[in-house]
């Protein structure tokens, strides 16, 4: 499993030249250095150590509006198709010196913050690789860039990640088990916890992340080995905003979903049907994506009360023509995704629902729109076309409603270029 890395150390500067000592100075400085010797109170200098930099103050609480706006209509009546009027490409977002890349970064408005959640991420100085980071920002205006140089979900300034998922004793002792001197059949397996949707839940001083589990680094040809891992299932953890203790959260009233390392009660849904691709609040309810195919990458929508979010027994999903079941194998396929997932808002400026996402290796992002959450959904069309640079893909295209401009009219869209690592920033204009 991926350690925490640690901060810079600090750089010395080199001390004053002083002026030569007086002899008398000079060997009453030695008998005194000879008596702490002896009192064995002087170490070597190559030993000394420096003092130890202060650990950042802990980050304040994060204040929100304990009500609820009303939830937006919903109709079963397409909206008509905005048209863009312009494309801005802005200067990527601005992250933490140490990173180097993080993809899949999605975010909500939490009070006075962004709250971001980003999936594999690499760092340098020392070099790191994590599975999952957070971080949040003041920053709510998005036309001259966003800054989002904090290193955990509270704002902390500084240069110390960690991992922002938490992991179970069982993960930990599977690991150490399997470690790679090993002979067992999942030598060398770690986990990876990739954050997904990312919604506010401020009646409960909280913000709600989606998040997939998988295992990876396997031997070829056994369970784990694939490229990007073997998915496991998915779950849903808390953030309190007030201490920001992250906690995956029980499915409750439900039979625990088995994984390599055993049951595992966090997991709400195993592989086979898996809900973390995009979710929306409206409302009381909040609405999630998820058990999407893999040819036409089409999704299915569950609905599950804001505050019966951890009761997997409150959970539905939409078969159509209005029917919500209590069986997930009853859903339709509505709404399309791309890699890494997709983002479903309110948009009142174009009085619709609107679907941002990015076909893995189209490099266009795309988008639909709707008069309900769970569809019907029009038919695809390009926001932006994108530069994908001079080698590899972008992906994990999503829209970040909170810094929205003129009701919805004007959008901010990430994606990322994995040539470059960055969080790449388009300021999309919809003809109003």
């Amino acid at each position: 499993m991926p350690t925490a890395a640690l901060p810079d150390e600090d750089t010395a500067e080199a001390p004053p030249t002083r002026r030569p000592l007086r002899k008398p100075i000079v060997t009453a400085l030695i008998a005194y250095l000879l008596t702490l010797v002896a009192a064995g109170l002087v170490v070597d200098a190559g030993d000394r150590q420096e003092p130890a930099a202060p650990p950042p103050s802990k980050p304040a609480p994060v204040h929100a509006a304990p009500t609820r706006a009303q939830a937006p209509p919903m109709s079963d009546v397409l909206p008509d198709v905005p048209e863009v009027a312009s494309v801005d490409v802005l200067d990527p977002v601005h992250q933490q010196g140490r990173v180097t890349g993080r993809d899949n970064g999605q975010s909500t408005r939490y009070g006075d913050r962004s709250v971001w959640v980003f999936a594999d991420t690499e760092l340098t100085k020392p070099d790191a690789f994590l599975s999952n980071t957070a971080a949040s920002t003041s920053d709510l205006v998005g036309r001259d860039g966003i800054t989002l140089t904090a290193s955990d979900v509270g704002g902390t300034a500084g240069d110390v990640h960690d991992e922002f998922l938490p992991w179970n004793d069982a993960e930990r002792a599977f690991e150490r088990a399997h470690a790679k001197d090993c002979a067992l059949r999942y030598c060398g397996v770690t986990f990876g916890l990739w954050p997904g949707p990312v919604i506010a839940d401020p009646e409960r001083n909280r913000v709600l992340v989606l998040y997939h589990k998988l295992c990876r680094g396997g031997a070829p040809q056994e369970p784990c080995s694939q490229k990007y891992g073997q998915d496991l299932g998915t779950g849903v953890a808390a953030v309190d905003m007030r201490t920001y203790e992250v906690t995956r959260l029980p499915a409750g009233n439900a039979e625990p979903v088995s994984s390599i390392e055993g049951r595992d009660p966090s997991l709400f849904f195993g592989p086979e049907t898996m809900y973390a691709s995009a979710a929306v609040v409206a409302g009381e309810d909040v609405y999630v994506y998820g058990d999407c195919s893999t040819v036409d990458v089409r999704c299915r929508v569950a609905k599950v009360p804001l505050a019966k979010i951890a009761d997997r027994s409150a959970w539905r999903f939409y078969g159509g023509d209005g029917w919500w079941s209590i069986d997930p194998a009853d859903a339709v396929a509505t709404v399309r995704a791309g890699g890494a997932g997709n983002s479903v808002q309110w948009n009142p400026a174009l009085q619709a629902w609107v679907n941002v996402y990015m076909e893995y290796g189209s490099h266009e992002v795309r988008a639909q729109v709707s008069g309900a959450p769970y569809g019907p959904w029009s038919e695809p069309f390009t926001v932006a076309e994108t530069d994908p640079g001079d080698y590899g893909t972008n992906y994990a295209a999503f829209a970040h409603p909170e810094y929205s401009e003129r009701g919805g009219l004007v959008q901010y869209v990430t994606y990322y270029q994995q040539f470059s690592g960055a969080q790449k920033l388009l300021r999309v204009t919809f003809r109003g």
